[in-house]
């Protein structure tokens, strides 16, 4: 019973080894810059080369979505200085007589 338990384990732990082997893909490539020139009537690429690449598994994850709170900074109010024109060289008819500019529509 212990060399069947054994076997069975040594099995099914290299079974899984080689099941998760590195998969090849072979496919057609041009290494023309300007891509190639195909035969209209058989559809092959006389410049094309048949290249053998190693596929890369990669496992999707779920995206994880972080939500931040907004900062919120109170703003303190700003002075407003408020500035008295004076005339100082005649005629001055845009400033009334409390030193404000007078706006034309």
């Amino acid at each position: 019973m212990k060399h069947l338990v054994l076997t069975l384990w040594f099995v099914l732990f290299l079974s899984s080894s080689a099941l998760a082997g590195v998969e090849y893909v072979t496919e057609e490539v041009c290494h023309a810059m300007s891509g190639c020139s195909v035969n209209v009537e058989t559809g092959e690429c006389p410049d094309c080369v048949m290249e053998r690449r190693e596929v890369a598994h990669t496992h999707e994850e779920e995206p994880v979505i972080v939500v931040e709170k907004p900062i919120v900074r109170k703003s303190t109010p700003k002075k407003v200085k408020t500035v008295k024109w004076r005339c100082i060289v005649e005629p001055c008819d845009f400033i009334d007589e409390n030193g404000n500019l007078i706006e034309k529509s």
